[in-house]
């Protein structure tokens, strides 16, 4: 388990305070002259949100769409597109123009896919279905394979005891929900069907489906997946037949081509701050083929963005290395993310236990938004996932930044359903903000942010409308904010404020030089013949009682000398002349 942040100071910061010493020993002789309150904190003495604002993002923002509508024809930002290393070149450009980052690409291989025709029979009728992401195709035709369904009463088959009576060679249906894909998959091969074809779960029977199962069973079952309607009526027609000791039969031809691409993440460093101990924001840079994806995500790669500048802009160094991560191959199985926190584990395991904490943001602009927290506390929602410690405190600083500010929330279901995943189990305590993009947003988050109940949080997502103009300005001025305020409170630490105090007097009275119409006090020829200390007459060339004669009674005047020699050439002259006269 991870331990929150602590609070040494960064090695830059100690260099900052040792500079800002040396400064005051060169003017400090001259310094007791000047207001304490002038003298500057070394640190914030309080927290803020950095300035990063919704016009920030916006004007990323636009950048990242023109370059997605430049490369429409070649799969606008996907993760194997010329638009997505022009968007990387664009996020490379910002960074290191602060001079405050150190950037790189860490390239890694993706195991792509090119998928060409389903045909899919039963009973000799047409079944319309869908490419699974890394589910197998076929290399053979199935012919005339029987139907079978799991043994629990669900049909989700996430335990391999449901697929004990799965006959080999059939094709197997198998409802998605509460495992991967990948397991229903690989139970599916392990029982030795000859293709699992997953049905969707979603309320609307005829709903299309979409999954990945994140990486390749080579060999395995052919996958594929059908809407819920067509799934159930499939299902119910198999137990039908078992129940009449009958077989619906059904043939399968998967045609798909595997590729191996390499693609990268980009990842930025602060020059400043303790790599010891490392913040890591990411938002994932890709996206999906069938759009611009402005929303998902280019709105959180440019809410990074806007907080790099405004990080460089900012008065003090932070006390911990803020790491800033655009992650690759998100779209295809959050990919990126993976690869990062799984070469770390195999090659660096010191630097994984060097990060703090990790911050997620994956679309921040619905266009029917809500403004939601992962749900670390489990309050509302019980998380699917492993949830590290230290993740609720995370959680509990942008509640109590938008409850500072009146903004109102909600949670999110801490579910990794996005780059923080990796990060979770690996037991980095992980947070972040979400939009919305799929789910449906209730009466409820009507009544607290707008928008339109009974409607999909994001009505553009992964569609060819995730433009710009569907980006909700609102929701970004509302999220800016909070990513700049959360990072601060993780990066820097607090310092006392430093309390003005008043000048120490003058212990010595610096004789007058205006002329005075007083005579008794007005300058004469005369000598001094006023009586001394006993009555005797003052000898001008005697030392006075009342004047300091040991080194301890001289150290004030040490403090004033120069302020004597500042008040100028005239005051000394006009005081040696009186000298001289008395």
């Amino acid at each position: 388990m991870k331990r929150p942040p602590s609070s040494r100071r960064s090695s830059a910061n100690v260099t900052r305070g040792l500079a800002a010493t040396a400064a005051c020993a060169v003017v400090g002789a001259s310094a007791f002259a000047l207001p304490a309150a002038a003298q500057a904190a070394p640190g914030p003495t309080e927290h803020t949100d950095l300035g990063v604002t919704g016009a920030a993002v916006y004007e990323h923002l636009e950048v990242f769409s023109d370059l997605a509508l430049q490369y429409a024809d070649e799969g606008y930002r996907a993760y194997n597109s010329p638009g997505y290393e022009a968007a990387a070149e664009y996020v490379e450009e910002v960074l290191e123009g602060t001079g405050a980052f150190e950037t790189e690409r860490q390239y890694f291989t993706v195991e792509g896919e090119s998928n060409g025709a389903i045909d899919f029979t039963v009973a000799g009728e047409e079944v319309p279905a869908f490419h699974v992401s890394y589910g197998e195709g076929t290399d053979e035709p199935i012919v005339d394979a029987p139907l079978s369904i799991t043994s629990d009463e669900a049909g989700i088959g996430c335990s391999p005891d449901d697929y004990a009576d799965v006959p080999a060679g059939s094709i197997l249906l198998v409802q998605r929900g509460e495992c991967p894909f990948y397991d229903k998959a690989f139970n599916g091969t392990q029982a030795g069907a000859a293709a699992v074809v997953i049905y969707n779960n979603e309320a609307d029977p005829d709903a299309g489906f979409s999954g990945t199962l994140g990486e390749r069973i080579e060999g395995g079952a052919a996958t594929i997946g059908v809407t819920r309607g067509v799934g159930e009526e499939l299902a119910a027609a198999v137990t039908a037949a078992a129940e009449a000791e009958e077989t619906v039969l059904g043939s399968l031809t998967v045609e798909k081509e595997f590729t191996e691409t390499e693609t990268f993440n980009v990842l930025a460093s602060t020059t400043a701050g303790d790599p010891d101990e490392v913040i890591v924001a990411g938002a994932h840079l890709d996206g999906v083929d069938e759009g611009p994806g402005v929303n998902d995500n280019a709105s959180g790669s440019a809410a990074l963005l806007a907080l790099a500048e405004q990080i460089a802009a900012y008065e003090y160094a932070p006390d911990r290395q803020v790491r800033l991560a655009f992650w690759g191959a998100e779209e295809i199985g959050l990919l990126g993310s993976y690869h990062y926190v799984e070469d770390l584990t195999a090659n660096d395991p010191a630097e994984l236990e060097r990060i703090q904490a990790y911050l997620n943001y994956d679309m921040i602009g619905s266009d029917n938004f809500v403004v939601s927290v992962y749900d670390a506390d489990e309050s509302t929602y019980p998380a699917p996932v492993p949830i590290p410690e230290g993740s609720v405190e995370l959680e509990q600083i942008y509640t109590d930044y938008f409850d500072s500010v009146d903004q109102p929330w909600v949670d999110s279901e801490f579910s990794g359903r996005s780059d923080y995943q990796a990060f979770i189990l690996a037991g980095i305590p992980s947070g972040g903000l979400f939009s919305g993009a799929d789910g449906v947003k209730t009466e409820e988050e009507a009544e607290l942010f707008g928008g339109t109940p009974g409607v999909q949080h994001d009505t553009n997502y992964h569609t060819i409308n995730d433009t710009l103009e569907n980006v909700n300005q609102e929701s970004l001025d509302i999220f800016a904010p909070a990513i700049g305020y959360s990072t601060h409170v993780l990066a820097w630490d607090l310092v006392e404020p430093t309390e003005p105090t008043e000048p120490t007097p003058d212990p010595t009275e610096v004789p007058t030089t205006e002329p005075t119409d007083d005579p008794t006090t007005a300058p004469t020829d005369d000598p001094t013949t006023e009586p001394g200390p006993g009555g005797a007459p003052q000898d001008p060339g005697a030392q006075d009682p009342s004047l300091p004669t040991t080194g301890a009674d001289m150290l004030p005047l040490a403090a004033t000398a120069l302020l004597l020699i500042v008040m100028g050439a005239l005051i000394a002259a006009s005081s040696k002349a009186r000298y001289r006269q008395n």
